[in-house]
């Protein structure tokens, strides 16, 4: 059984960069590694003693500079399409649980979606399921299946706006960064009852997020992606 958890964007970033700190640490050698490698240390030892007792006040004012640029970058950061996607590859890697994040994003979101906006590309065999789909101003949903083959996939893309959420599921689905045209996408690679593999594959471009989710082939999924505008 999955564990979820909501949480802020906030509480989220800082997990990920301990998590990917705690990372780095446990990349360090270790003690017994440290001493093979450098048998008598004593005089470094009495060196930086005396080093951070004369210069403890100055280490001290540059932590706290340190500190403040941290915040203030992370604060500049945190609604940048790239910076959020850094994150969301650290708590991919790090955070085995099932999380939902909710961000804000900078600037003017779209009013409505480009006229025509949709996807042009539709695998032969597939019909589109009317009474599953819905199409708005800001939004759409499309899912198709095959009769013949049992396989589906669904085509959502939406305006980003402030609010917006992303679930991850790191239990069952393993991700990996890929290009979607000139956008850097996610794609998760979980499995089904049968199985079959079952792709999730989100981006973000021009003020739209897209997903396109299905247990069909892989080179499919990305021909369905290149091919909505």
């Amino acid at each position: 059984m999955s564990e979820r958890t909501e949480i802020s964007f906030d509480a989220a970033l800082m997990m990920a960069l301990r998590a990917d700190a705690q990372k780095e640490l446990d990349e360090l050698p270790t003690p017994a590694q440290l001493k093979e490698r450098y048998p008598d240390t004593s005089r470094w030892d009495a060196r930086l003693k005396a080093a951070l007792h004369k210069r403890c006040p100055v280490l001290k004012r540059v932590l706290v500079v340190a500190m403040t640029l941290v915040i203030l970058t992370l604060g500049a950061l945190a609604v940048s399409a790239d910076f959020r996607k850094a994150v969301y590859t650290m708590i991919q890697k790090f955070l085995p649980i099932e999380m939902q994040l909710t961000y804000q994003v900078d600037g003017e979101p779209l009013e409505r979606l480009p006229d025509g906006y949709s996807d042009h590309y539709v695998l032969d065999g597939f019909e589109m399921d009317d009474a599953q789909k819905f199409e708005r101003a800001e939004n759409f949903l499309h899912v198709y299946s095959s009769k013949e083959t049992e396989e589906s996939y669904t085509v959502r893309c939406s305006i980003i706006q402030p609010g917006q959420q992303s679930l991850f599921d790191n239990e069952h689905t393993v991700y990996e960064t890929v290009k979607v045209g000139e956008a850097d996408g996610v794609l998760g690679t979980s499995t089904d009852e049968h199985g079959k593999n079952v792709y999730t594959l989100s981006w973000e471009y021009q003020g739209i997020t897209h997903t396109v989710m299905g247990n069909i082939p892989y080179d499919e999924i990305m021909k369905i992606a290149e091919g909505i505008r």
